[in-house]
């Protein structure tokens, strides 16, 4: 069986503490409508106190 293959997709997104308290329902439409797209996250990096980079992958088609 051949190794599977992926494409991914990466999505920045900066958010304060208190954004994020106020605003959950951004990072959710964010998370909801990439799943949506066949995406499923991968990864989340923290790239510094109000930034975060999701990764997200999904299968290609060979």
């Amino acid at each position: 069986m051949a190794n599977p293959r992926y494409e991914y997709h990466s999505e920045p997104v900066s958010i304060t503490p208190t954004e994020l308290r106020n605003d959950q329902p951004k990072i959710d439409e964010i998370l909801n409508g990439l799943a949506g797209e066949g995406w499923v996250l991968d990864e989340a990096v923290r790239v510094d106190s109000s930034s975060l980079l999701f990764v997200f992958r999904r299968p290609v088609e060979s």
